[in-house]
């Protein structure tokens, strides 16, 4: 069954029905672009769908009409240049659909080319170009499925940006939704933070035992923009030399809308591997409103701190044995 879900805003932003619903989600990746550097005038986004639910999505259709750059590559074999309507590429010039790996293709990925000429000269090996239409539709297996799923990589002109057009049928265990709209992203929020890093300030669990598995502390991410802005909390992750010392709890946000109420995860700390003094690492926090790193640190006794309390231990056992 198909639940209609049109959104009236003049952005990407949820649907909802009494069931429970989808929404889109955009994230500008750029310029510059890594390639195609002097395509001036464009930007790059991400186009994506979420549940607001937390169910997984299961399989996608989704048609993008409007000015839409394009790059085909020459295949020597036929002497004709190749369409390239799917790619996991976020950082060129070329727009394209993202399905997953293994993606489950039902309805042929499609794209034109040439419908109007590009500001880039074609090359031996590259035709460039604006198509008008990029369409597709795929299943997601199983082990890959998540409340989230990125559709297509799109390259347009800043000016083209009101014209561009966008449709998706969205399979979730409730029910198959229809999303259209005008692509007009969401503007960007202010990104915030609790605690706010900074020189100076760790989330610090102090000095434990070497067997204490301490409670999680917070960090709470937040949108300080105005209600129409939303930010795309891209990844979350944890790096530095004892990374595998420390693990998330809770769950990890995604969107973070303005004025919304912060949304808070957990740093809790795993003793494990072998003893050490001291345990730092970063939590890195990616989104397309900025990043934030935080630095985590915990203490535990000195190994030879602790070899010195056992042998107190023993030279008082033994103290009591002679008398």
């Amino acid at each position: 069954m198909i639940r209609n879900c049109y959104c009236s805003l003049a952005a990407l932003v949820m649907c909802t029905s009494a069931y429970a619903g989808v929404m889109w989600t955009s994230s500008i990746v750029n310029p510059p672009f890594t390639t195609e550097t002097t395509l001036t005038g464009h930007k790059g986004y991400v186009i994506g769908v979420m549940t607001d639910d937390g169910s997984n999505i299961s399989a996608v259709d989704i048609n993008i009409r409007g000015q839409l750059h394009q790059r085909w590559v020459f295949n020597a074999d036929t002497e004709e240049f190749d369409p390239t309507p799917s790619s996991a590429n976020i950082t060129n010039g070329d727009s394209h659909l993202t399905p997953v790996a293994g993606a489950l293709i039902g309805s042929a990925l499609i794209e034109n080319n040439n419908i109007t000429p590009s500001p880039l000269a074609d090359t031996a090996t590259r035709d460039y170009g604006y198509g008008d239409s990029l369409r597709g539709a795929w299943g997601i297996p199983g082990p890959s499925q998540t409340n989230k799923a990125n559709l297509a990589y799109i390259v347009v002109r800043e000016t083209e940006i009101p014209n561009i057009q966008v449709r998706a049928l969205v399979a979730t265990p409730n029910g198959t939704f229809l999303l259209t709209e005008s692509f007009s992203p969401l503007p960007l929020g202010i990104l915030t933070s609790n605690p706010v890093p900074g020189p100076g300030i760790e989330i610090d669990f102090g000095n434990l035992p070497p067997d204490q598995n301490p409670a999680p502390l917070p960090i709470a991410l937040s949108n300080a923009g105005s209600v129409e802005t939303t930010i795309s909390v891209l990844s979350i992750s944890l790096a530095g030399p004892n990374a595998a010392n420390f693990v998330f709890t809770g769950t990890l946000p995604t969107v973070l809308v303005g004025g919304a109420a912060p949304q808070s995860f957990g740093v809790d700390f795993v003793p494990q591997g072998p003893l050490a003094s001291q345990y730092t690492a970063q939590v890195l926090v990616v989104t397309n409103a900025g990043n934030l790193a935080f630095d985590v640190v915990a203490y535990t006794p000195e190994p030879a701190t602790l070899a010195l309390a056992g042998l107190a231990v023993v030279g008082l056992v033994g103290l009591v044995r002679r008398k």
